[in-house]
């Protein structure tokens, strides 16, 4: 039987030790994720429109990865925070991988930028700074409660109130009009995971299952719907 081949968007950023050399990489929890439950992973530097073409006709489903925050100017908004973690070459790039994968109906599945990302990409905004949602804790332990809602398939790995990590000071705020939230923060109201309404093969998760399948099956179970039953 074929593995699912499975992309996962790279991220550029400045080697700490070298700064004249840019590296393209993803985080291994990822890699390691799709290779424990039996999918093939393959890493997608940041590329042009024809490129993200390219790779999603290689791939049989998306990962999109955590990261930087998405530039304000594609939901409509001027930046209202001081800060200079963008990467526009990233957005624009990644726009073209959701708008492929949709156009191939490749599934796609998305991680806290990435899902933040993916509603911006259907018309949705996203609040700019957020408070208590980046735990002061190694990425390996939970810091908050999951509240899922019925009838989806985080309810059924996860149950109906669970724990998650969470790194990210940003979050959706205007929904887009094809998606539908499926978890929540029960303490704020934090959208935590959404999916379609259309019938696009999508779901996007706010925390970030990479780092903790090790030790959480219910994490590793998310990795192993996502790979082999999506």
């Amino acid at each position: 039987m074929k593995k699912p081949i499975i992309g996962i968007s790279g991220n550029e950023r400045l080697n700490p030790d070298e700064e004249f050399a840019l590296m393209s990489y993803a985080a291994k929890g990822f890699v390691e994720g799709v290779r424990k439950v039996g999918g093939i992973p393959i890493i997608l530097p940041i590329g042009d429109q024809e490129t993200a073409q390219e790779y999603v006709s290689m791939i049989d489903k998306l990962i999109l990865t955590g990261g930087q925050n998405v530039r304000p100017e594609f939901y409509g908004e001027a930046q209202t925070i001081e800060s200079d973690d963008y990467l526009l070459s990233r957005d624009i790039f990644e726009l073209a991988l959701i708008e492929e994968a949709r156009r191939q109906n490749k599934p796609i599945f998305t991680v806290c930028r990435g899902t933040q990302l993916f509603n911006v990409a259907m018309g949705g905004t996203l609040h700019q700074d957020i408070e208590d949602h980046w735990q002061d804790s190694s990425a390996e332990y939970t810091s908050q409660r999951l509240a899922t809602a019925p009838d989806n398939i985080l309810r059924e790995i996860y149950g109906e109130i669970s724990h998650i990590n969470s790194f990210h000071h940003q979050s959706i705020k205007d929904l887009a009009s094809n998606l539908k939230i499926i978890a929540y923060d029960p303490k704020d109201g934090i959208i935590e995971a959404v999916t379609t309404t259309d019938g696009t093969p999508f779901l996007g998760v706010q925390w970030h299952p990479e780092f903790l399948f090790d030790n959480r099956p219910k994490e590793l179970a998310l990795f192993d719907y996502i790979v082999n039953q999506f």
